[in-house]
């Protein structure tokens, strides 16, 4: 009798440390690589790498407290506020008031930083979407195939405590 078909979302048999850190060890120097030079080939604002952080934040939680955005970021409350004093002098976050507490401030993208933003990924998916033209067919399922797992595993260091 044959065993029966793994279904896809059955988490996988346990894998040894050291296939896992050899996995680590292949994954993370093209990730960071492809990261840089996407972002280094678009033209936009000299941004600081927490200035960069902070924007792609506040494009996906929208209007949040500094203290909201630091713990996102997983970064002190200065640092956040030096980030965001930042994007303010660009123009492209803005700070006003929180309508459920008048002490407190919330920050957000300004108009021109949503714009900005925008246009931003636009320019960067064109241009990598280029570079995957480049690739085999077969490549490019691969790719494709990765991305949910690539997802879970952003979505997992962003829960870590």
């Amino acid at each position: 009798m044959t065993p029966a078909p793994e279904a896809p979302d059955a988490p996988s048999t346990p894998a040894s440390e050291a296939a896992l850190d050899d996995l680590a060890a292949r994954l993370r120097p093209p990730l960071l690589q492809l990261h840089f030079l996407v972002r280094r080939n678009t033209p936009g604002p000299d941004l600081t790498p927490a200035q960069q952080a902070a924007l792609q934040s506040l494009l996906r939680l929208g209007p949040v407290r500094m203290g909201e955005l630091a713990r996102y970021l997983r970064i002190r409350l200065p640092s956040a506020t030096s980030a965001v004093d930042g994007l303010e002098r660009l123009g492209l976050a803005e700070r006003n008031p929180d309508p459920d507490d008048g002490r407190a401030v919330v920050v957000q993208l300004s108009e021109h930083g949503t714009r900005l933003t925008s246009e931003l990924i636009a320019a960067r998916n064109t241009m990598l979407a280029g570079h995957l033209t480049e690739l085999t067919e077969a490549e490019r399922r691969s790719l494709d195939a990765a991305v949910p797992a690539l997802n879970r595993l952003m979505e997992l260091y962003r829960d870590a405590t």
